[in-house]
């Protein structure tokens, strides 16, 4: 009943991917924190190929994608990339053996070789070095090189970026033009004399029409008035 019910659930999964090029893995896997979603992650590690199997952007591949494989074929692609994601940063150190074996039960579910149809060493010495003194997995030499010279091309790639854009922005800041704040305006100078034209400090001095308007003082007149009768 187990079996039965495992192929219908793996039927369903592949209806899923038909007529898709790629699937996200979280949206056709579910909640992997339940049960269920944790055995549906499983069966699609187990029967359909992942790519960027480990990461957040992770995608099963579709029927109408060209890579599209399915049953242990994808299980054996599935295996050599996530081991890859072990031994690739892990450089010419390596990693044991039984590392990888932990990993690999812990995505699959299951004995490696029900999984993939081999046993494990016969797939680590296939496909990667073997040592069997220390129990230890490394990339072979050859991969190890030619990913070395692809990050020191990225790292360069990324030095002349740099130095193109650091180019730019001082071009940029030597062309830019400083305004300068206009000149104090002064008020243009009087030339001609005007009359009317008071000037702004205080003075003393009184124009003939303020002294026509102002009252004389009494003093100094005589008794009989203004011309002493």
């Amino acid at each position: 009943m187990a079996v039965k019910n495992k192929k219908m659930e793996i039927t369903a999964l592949r209806r899923e991917l038909a007529g898709e090029r790629q699937v996200i893995l979280s949206r056709i896997a579910g909640d992997s924190g339940t049960d269920e979603g944790e055995r549906k992650l499983q069966l699609i590690w187990q029967n359909f190929r992942i790519k960027d199997c480990t990461k957040a952007t992770a995608v099963v591949l579709g029927t109408d994608s060209a890579d599209f494989v399915e049953g242990k074929e994808a299980a054996l692609a599935n295996t050599k990339e996530l081991f890859e994601t072990e031994l690739f940063p892990a450089g010419s150190v390596g990693v044991p053996l039984e590392r990888l074996s932990s990993i690999h039960a812990h995505y699959f579910g299951a004995g490696f070789e029900k999984v993939v149809g081999v046993k494990l060493r016969k797939f680590i010495t296939d496909n990667f070095e073997y040592d069997d003194k220390g129990t230890r997995v490394k990339a072979s030499l050859k991969v190890l090189n030619a990913l070395r010279k692809m990050e020191a091309r990225e790292l360069v790639a990324e030095e002349k970026d740099w130095a193109k854009r650091t180019k730019f922005d001082n071009t940029n800041k030597e062309k830019q033009v400083k305004i300068q704040p206009p000149p104090f305006a002064l008020s243009a100078p009087q030339v001609h004399f005007d009359p009317d034209h008071r000037p702004r400090y205080g003075t003393t001095k009184m124009t003939p029409d303020e002294l026509e308007d102002r009252p004389m003082s009494a003093k100094g007149m005589g008794k009989g008035g203004p011309m002493g009768f």
